[in-house]
């Protein structure tokens, strides 16, 4: 009996030959946020003539289309914020740059989607993945760690879209498992870790008896919360037994032994967020530059984790001329407010959702294991600008189409 996995939208039977050629191209400029001038990425210059096609697309899609709305709400909002703040400078060309980057994740959820219609959802992250790596022949990536910071997400996306279009489990395995390896020898722990975890999602569903009756999606959710603390747990155990090598097994011990907590010690700047959304919780602007008082209300929170924030790190990266905290959610709620955070809670809480639909059906890619687990750490530990291309394809690929939608599948016996 065949299995349904991820869907996508049916191509009319008689669609121009073009048509696929341009969903490529439309999913390559999704993972292609390469900034042109003043902030106009790639990604939007390409959506922009195409919305008639990807508006269009949205309607078939559950929540799809309410989302887009809310960000362009949100992306409003944070204009708004900015030129009726009455104590902060406000600058043009930050306020610009900022609501590109906003718009740069919307119409990549467009183009995305609609590029899953036309090619399927395979397809579509392989061509992604390609737009990834354009972006870092064009940038030339981040040499620190070339595959850590750079290659990491783009090659995943590459391989296992192909290993979704082969729907073999045993090379999905495989896959994660290379890429796995390759995380761990460069240096990126929480790579290594996403990738395991998305490994045994993976194995579960292959090993699922066929005759057993389908668990809730909500019964997958809070089994998937367990397993997950249960995995970290695991894993920093295994580093700070030295299995991953003594550099891993240092740095993982002091981010430790300065608050406490390896989530904390390592992602300091969510005492910055926190605080500064309690002091202002309808944000601050898209285009609002901090003042001294901000910069000091962020280092008291980050002092709260037993980190000491008087250093070039917060005042030049996070605030050097605007707010910077770390986390995708931080970033769309101090700067959109909280429209912004509402667009980040209904993007990451349908796609946890359908993901967990999925898995429940025993119909989840490997690539969309990984995505749910990327997109949960990006929400509320990556920097937006870095966070854009990924949460995008999370939504794009775990997207429900609406009843009554002519439905295209990838299958697998």
């Amino acid at each position: 009996m065949a299995m349904q996995r991820t869907a996508g939208l049916r191509s009319h039977a008689h669609a121009p030959v073009a048509v696929p050629i341009i969903a490529v191209i439309a999913a390559s400029a999704a993972g292609l946020r390469y900034e042109i001038a003043g902030g106009l990425t790639v990604t939007v210059a390409v959506a922009i003539p195409l919305v008639p096609l990807w508006w269009t697309s949205l309607r078939h899609f559950r929540f799809a289309r309410g989302l887009i709305i809310l960000g362009l709400l949100g992306a409003l909002s944070g204009v708004l914020l900015s030129m009726f703040d009455p104590i902060r400078p406000l600058s043009q060309t930050l306020m610009r740059q900022e609501v590109f980057t906003f718009a740069t994740l919307i119409a990549a959820i467009g183009l995305l989607l609609w590029a899953r219609a036309q090619i399927g959802a395979g397809w579509t992250a392989v061509a992604f993945g390609v737009g990834g790596l354009m972006l870092v022949a064009l940038t030339g990536g981040n040499p620190e760690n070339i595959w850590k910071f750079s290659l990491a997400i783009p090659v995943s996306a590459i391989v296992l879209g192909l290993a979704d279009q082969l729907g073999s489990r045993v090379t999905e395995l495989l896959a994660l498992g290379a890429l796995a390896s390759l995380s761990l020898v460069s240096d990126s722990r929480s790579m290594t870790a996403f990738l395991l975890l998305a490994a045994a999602l993976t194995l579960g569903q292959a090993f699922a008896g066929k005759g057993r009756g389908r668990p809730s999606p909500g019964r997958v959710m809070l089994l998937l919360a367990v397993f997950g603390v249960a995995m970290f747990s695991l894993f920093q155990a295994l580093i700070l037994d030295g299995a991953l090598g003594d550099a891993a097994q240092q740095r993982t011990q002091s981010q430790i032994d300065a608050s406490g907590s390896l989530l904390t010690g390592g992602r300091p700047e969510l005492g910055a967020a926190t605080a500064l959304i309690a002091q202002q919780p309808w944000g601050y602007g898209a285009g609002t530059v901090p003042v001294s008082q901000d910069v000091w209300l962020a280092k008291e929170g980050m002092n709260q984790l037993s980190y000491e924030a008087d250093n070039g790190y917060v005042e030049n990266y996070m605030f050097g001329g605007h707010f910077e905290v770390h986390s995708s959610l931080g970033d769309l709620w101090i700067r959109f407010g909280p429209l912004g955070a509402a667009f980040a809670l209904t993007l990451l809480g349908v796609a946890i959702w359908s993901t967990a639909r999925l898995i429940s059906a025993r119909s989840a890619s490997a690539l969309v294991s990984l995505l749910v687990l990327l997109g949960i750490w990006d929400t509320f530990f990556s920097p937006l600008l870095t966070s854009i291309s990924n949460l995008a394809l999370l939504f794009a690929l775990t997207a429900v189409p609406r009843a009554g939608a002519s439905i295209r599948a990838d299958y697998r016996e």
